[in-house]
């Protein structure tokens, strides 16, 4: 029998042959169609869902309703549209869409000869679920394309992925980035931060929960509204305000190292802008918060914070403050040596920028508007205003270049004292400790005999590295009467 059906077989294929030949066409020849597969997207494996310090593997599988006849591939695009609208005519409940940058995925699924089933895995970052702890994060794979003839079942073309943070994950778990002095951190003196010879810089720690990862960045805001909002509603001092960009730098970009369970973020500030505002006493404010990381979790109260800077830290800072100063209030007293004690009018009234005087020419420019000169021996002099000091240390004040009588008041006090008819007296000196940026009362007096006359203030200020005898300079002496 088998003979018969292979000779028929031949016959009939030498009748196509010759039939061919005759009409000088070829047919196309097929074999028969391979018996189809019907395909069904089945959803998450359960149970064999893993996860790690970074990523969730989610393997999900695919279905067969039969045995395939030879290997294939079955496409794989995600769709977004399916899972927003089942969010939004709720049939998902307290589910939120995966990200799409959020999941990688495979673009196809191979089916094997054989099998009627096929699984591939969706990775998941970890820090999404994370981030939206405590709902179901969801997302779609729409199976397309399949090969070899294969089709996909009816109303089973997507693979729905639901996956429930609170089975995964605790609270404890999340990798949250923090700033390491949460809520209101205040910088007072001799406090952390670093000194330098152009300002301050405070080290600001952001720090991570759990096992470090792999490198990633976070953005810092300076959230310049909230400080005057504050300040407004009794938040904040009265005297906190916010430096212009101009007067402070901080960083706005900072990278987590591999491993690296802290970042710093540096906020300096010049000493130019301390000493701008010691008078005002201001304490400078920043309203600082995290943004825009490239992975993990923001803290949801302590990836913000409040920094109070105390304008005491410009203790620390002893560069010279140049003032703006014009000089002393000057009284001369003329055919008198003790008139700075006897409450007389005085013969002429200017401002002397400094207190450098000797030879004729002093006190022979000093004249009325009428032309009358004050007496040349026999004359008084007596200063007043204001010394700012420019540095923080022990001032040595001289009066030793002097001739004849001296006295020097400081906040009324006199610390030198010697008004005699005696000149150029080496121990005419006396030290006193005074503080940098603050403006005191002086008041000197001069006491002119007979013969020569002179009077040099000077000063020198050893332990903050001012040291030579000089004379006050115009710019630390303010007038006033």
């Amino acid at each position: 029998m088998k003979k018969i059906i292979y000779s028929v077989l031949m016959g009939l294929a030498i009748l196509v042959g010759a039939y061919s030949c005759k009409e000088s066409k070829v047919e196309d020849l097929k074999l028969p169609d391979a018996p189809t597969t019907s395909i069904t997207g089945e959803g998450i494996v359960v149970g064999n869902v893993t996860i790690d310090n970074q990523f969730v593997r989610v393997p999900f599988k695919i279905s067969l309703n039969g045995m395939a006849a030879e290997a294939f591939q079955v496409g794989l695009t995600l769709n977004n549209d399916t899972v927003t609208q089942l969010i939004t005519n709720g049939s998902l409940t307290n589910a939120v869409l995966m990200p799409s940058d959020a999941v990688e995925y495979p673009t196809v699924i191979n089916v094997a000869y054989g099998t009627d089933n096929a699984e591939g895995i969706a990775i998941v970052r970890r820090a999404t679920l994370e981030r939206y702890l405590g709902k179901k994060v969801v997302f779609a794979l729409k199976l397309a394309s399949p090969g070899k003839g294969n089709k996909i079942a009816n109303g089973k073309s997507n693979i729905l992925v639901v996956i429930n943070t609170d089975e995964l994950l605790k609270p404890a778990d999340v990798h949250y980035l923090s700033w390491q002095a949460g809520g209101t951190y205040n910088v007072v003196y001799q406090g952390n931060y670093i000194i330098g010879p152009a300002g301050i810089t405070i080290p600001l720690i952001i720090s991570l929960a759990n096992t470090p990862t792999t490198a990633f960045n976070v953005k810092i805001k300076d959230n310049i509204d909230t400080i005057a909002t504050l300040v407004a509603n009794g938040g904040l001092p009265a005297n906190a305000i916010h430096l212009g960009a101009k007067d402070f730098t901080i960083d706005t970009l900072v990278r987590f190292n591999t491993g690296a369970s802290s970042a710093t973020v540096r906020l300096s500030i010049p000493w130019p802008v301390f000493d701008a505002n010691i008078i005002a006493n201001k304490k400078f404010a920043f309203a600082l918060s995290l943004k825009d990381n490239t992975n993990h979790v923001i803290h949801p109260t302590n990836g913000k914070i409040i920094v109070i800077i105390d304008p005491n830290i410009n203790l620390d800072n002893n560069s010279p403050i140049i003032g703006n100063g014009t000089g002393l209030f000057a009284r001369y007293y003329t055919n008198t040596q003790l008139a700075p004690d006897d409450g007389r009018a005085p013969f002429f009234t200017r401002v002397d920028e400094t207190i450098e005087f000797s030879g004729d020419g002093w006190p022979d420019g000093v004249k009325t508007p009428a032309g009358e000169t004050l007496s040349r021996d026999n004359f008084a002099t007596r200063w007043t205003g204001e010394f700012l000091a420019p540095v923080r240390g022990d001032y040595i004040f001289y009066q030793t270049s002097w001739d004849d009588g001296a006295r020097l008041f400081i906040n009324g006090k006199a610390i030198i004292d010697d008004y005699t008819t005696q000149w150029d007296k080496p121990e005419r000196n006396a030290t006193i400790h005074l503080e940098r940026g603050i403006r005191y009362k002086i008041e000197v007096h001069h006491r002119e005999n007979v013969g020569g006359q002179q009077a040099y203030l000077q000063y020198e200020v050893p332990s903050a590295g001012i040291t030579g005898k000089r004379a006050v300079p115009r710019t630390q002496l303010f007038p006033t009467p």
